[in-house]
């Protein structure tokens, strides 16, 4: 088996005409032809099916197919990581975020990844998790840090890093002894003031989740206010305007705050980071390290 063959494989499938997975790979019709029949002879078996209509890859045909991809994505990333060796890594790396991501998780890789290949820029875009892989289908980035994992196809989702979700109170009379008494989370929501952040973020989402799951919905909410950005959220908490629900990266300084939540096992409580990227295109030398040495600082952790 020749990598050329696989090629010719997975290009038939993919494009489903002979005579365009030739034009793709530059090479004639019967030179794909001819790379299919010999992959066929060996194997034993058919591969490709043609019909009158169309072309489609019989059972074994797709088993080889899927073992096929992974070869040639395993090609590719050597021969990255061996051109990256022999020479820097430059141009501008698209990178869609985010607000979390872009304020509590990449700066501080980014840093560190930047000091390493200095010829590297960056342009880094806020999107909402739909729109980042709406972005990378459409090549408008490379990359992406997104906090949903529903499956999209043609897009790979790899988790990198968790993030823990708690409720945040001032530091009154009132929730110290709530605290000190273990009040449950249902009865803390009902009997306060709620800081809600702004509709449709990923962090309203959650909570919509989370009090759907205990029972609750936003008409149990005693909302005093609405608010885009999250440091401001917490800052109204620390000023006794209400509680609210924040990822607990954000808290650097606990000074005027209480935690609620801190423990507790709920999955819209607990979420990761997934690093997004296009399936079934190769990464540009740029994308392929900073996705590798991202997965081996935070994966590895």
């Amino acid at each position: 088996m020749q990598i050329k063959q696989l090629e010719a494989l997975v290009n038939v499938i993919d494009f489903g005409s002979f005579s365009k997975a030739a034009e793709a790979t530059y090479l004639s019709q019967p030179t794909i032809s001819s790379h299919i029949r010999t992959l066929e002879r060996e194997v034993g078996t058919k591969l490709v099916i043609r019909s009158t209509k169309e072309i489609y890859p019989s059972h074994a045909g797709k088993v080889l197919y899927g073992y096929a991809k992974e070869i040639l994505k395993l090609r590719e990333r050597a021969l990255l990581e061996l051109k990256h060796e022999t020479s820097s890594i430059t141009g501008t790396l698209q990178i869609g975020v985010t607000e979390f991501s872009s304020e509590c998780f990449l700066p501080e890789f980014i840093s560190k990844f930047s000091k390493k290949h200095e010829e590297l820029t960056f342009k880094i875009t806020n999107y909402s998790n739909d729109d980042i892989l709406e972005m990378i289908l459409d090549d408008g980035i490379e990359i992406g840090i997104s906090e949903s994992n529903i499956e999209k196809r043609n897009i790979t989702l790899e988790p990198i890093a968790d993030v823990k979700y708690v409720f945040i109170t001032p530091e009154n009379n009132n929730y110290i002894r709530m605290q000190e008494e273990e009040t449950g989370l249902v009865e803390l929501l009902k009997n306060s003031r709620f800081i809600l952040s702004k509709a449709g973020s990923v962090l309203y989402q959650n909570l919509m989740r989370y009090i759907a799951s205990i029972g609750l919905d936003r008409r149990d909410l005693n909302i005093i206010a609405s608010m885009q950005n999250v440091r401001g959220i917490i800052e109204a908490v620390r000023n006794g305007l209400g509680i609210s629900l924040v990822p607990d990266q954000y808290i650097t300084e606990q000074d005027g705050l209480l935690i609620f939540g801190e423990n507790t096992d709920s999955k819209y409580l607990n979420r990761n980071l997934y690093l997004a990227y296009h399936s079934n295109k190769p990464l540009s030398p740029a994308a392929e390290v900073f996705a590798q040495e991202l997965k081996r600082e935070y994966i590895t952790d």
